[in-house]
């Protein structure tokens, strides 16, 4: 199949996928004024989506590395569609926790087998580049998703918010499902799983420490796309539309700007140096970390424009590292094993920790602490990079 093409489809799909997960945050006033819910409560919700994502995306990768990736991708967008229709039926926290963990069984589907897929269509001299369009899904379905959610809730209930979005993924499950792809090539002695395939990649330093990194920009970035609107409702005392409207043209607008600047980047340092996505990581997280302290204390909005434009150079860049540190019979299990590592660690907590430091002080106080969160992924970056070889890439 043309590699354009299939870019193309997964790009559409990542962007619903991501607007399926952050319509969640579009609606949170809404739910907690229906639902009468703590802020510790809406940040259960968003790792309530983590912990199966997280969970399910290793069993996920193994089966794909078997099977055929891209079924096993259409099964999962399948699923999460489901699973977000039928949130709109939700009557209490029970079953709106247990609906929006079954989206992240779907959602951990897709996205343990969709960079492989992609990153065996295209060379390894445009890696950085090509995830980092594919995961442009990240900003703009998270931006549409705060948007629709607030706007859709506000006129018409936040459950059509949850039904309207969900449709369109059950269309793209089917087109997925028929695309003419071959099952990747494994060899013979690893058509059964073993759990040594694990920790062989464990014992990677600079996967490992990779993967640590990931988690770092995951605890940040998670809670702060899950709770800026309220956020900006609260400190900046904007009204819900206004508020959903001002994080997703900040998610947008730095996204579109942040992913492919920093896959161009990271793509020519690695060409100089084996050490460039690494080293572009490092850069990114440090400038994110510093010009989120400034928005916050000085009030800048041009500061959280910055934050998040370094924040999402990582958009691409970290996923392309995870395949440049491990061989390519394994990449959809190293790939799965390291979304669970970032989201155990990062994103899975983050909204709850959050969520309950503003109860106890305010959501300021738990925003000014997340850019350490940043520095640590930088250093972990540092780390990997150090046991890096500094010679030139190969293009492959």
């Amino acid at each position: 199949m043309n590699p354009t093409r299939l870019l193309v489809l997964f790009l559409a799909i990542n962007v619903i996928n991501y607007v399926d997960r952050q319509v969640l945050s579009g609606v949170f006033p809404l739910l907690k004024e229906h639902f009468l819910l703590s802020d510790t409560a809406l940040g259960l919700l968003g790792s309530a989506f983590m912990i199966t994502y997280s969970l399910t995306s290793v069993p996920f990768g193994a089966w794909s590395d078997r099977w055929k990736p891209h079924k096993v991708a259409a099964i999962g967008v399948a699923i999460w569609s489901i699973a977000t229709v039928s949130t709109a039926l939700a009557w209490s926290f029970a079953t709106l926790f247990v609906f929006r963990a079954l989206v992240g069984i779907g959602e951990a589907a897709y996205v343990s087998t969709a960079g492989t897929i992609l990153s065996n269509a295209y060379p390894e001299r445009k890696r950085s580049a090509t995830l980092g369009i594919f995961n442009l899904g990240m900003p703009i379905g998270g931006a549409l998703g705060v948007v629709l959610g607030g706007w859709l809730g506000v006129n018409f209930g936040w459950q059509w918010a949850f039904f309207i979005v969900g449709v369109p993924g059950l269309i793209l499950a089917y087109m997925a499902w028929r695309l003419p792809l071959q099952q990747q090539p494994t060899a013979k002695d690893r058509q059964k799983f073993r759990l040594s395939e694990l920790l062989q990649l464990l014992k990677n330093k600079p996967y490992l420490y990779t993967c640590l990194g990931y988690a770092g920009i995951s605890f940040a970035f998670g809670a702060i796309v899950l709770f800026v609107p309220t956020f900006f409702e609260r400190s900046f005392g904007y009204s819900l539309e206004k508020a959903t409207l001002l994080s997703g043209g900040l998610q947008v607008g730095a996204g579109l700007l942040g992913a492919p600047i920093g896959g161009l980047v990271a793509d020519f340092w690695q060409k100089r140096n084996r050490r460039g996505r690494a080293y572009t990581l490092v850069l990114s997280m440090l400038l994110s970390a510093i010009f989120l302290w400034i928005g916050l204390f000085m009030e800048s909005f041009v500061a959280f424009f910055l934050s998040a434009f370094f924040m999402l150079w990582h958009v691409g860049v970290a996923s392309a590292l995870v395949f440049d540190v491990t061989e390519k019979a394994v990449w959809n299990t190293a790939a799965a094993l390291a979304m669970f590592l970032m989201h155990f660690l990062g994103d899975i907590p983050s909204p709850v920790i959050v969520g309950f430091i503003s109860d106890k002080t305010s959501l300021f106080t738990a925003f000014s602490l997340l850019p350490l969160s940043m520095i640590l992924a930088s250093f972990f970056f540092l780390k990997a990079a150090s046991h890096l070889s500094n010679r030139p890439s190969l293009s492959k």
